[in-house]
């Protein structure tokens, strides 16, 4: 059953109809991302620059952020 937490939906593959990546297609896409990284560590080799909070943080503005939360409630 799918489930909604934090404005975002939940489900499993099967619930959102979406069939499993073949072997290929996932060699495929490992080989994309490995591409992509070398890509990006030869433009700049400091680790600061190549994550950011604005792509991985999910919680920011949610109930679930804890910088909203009230310690006293």
């Amino acid at each position: 059953m799918s489930k909604e937490i934090a404005g975002r939906t939940f489900s499993t593959p099967e619930e959102a109809g979406v069939e499993p990546p073949t072997a290929q297609e996932l060699e495929e896409y490992g080989k994309t991302f490995r591409e992509a990284r070398q890509k990006l560590r030869a433009a700049s080799p400091d680790p600061e620059i190549l994550t950011s909070s604005k792509f991985h943080d999910e919680i920011s503005g949610t109930e679930l952020d804890p910088r909203n939360r009230n310690p006293l409630a």
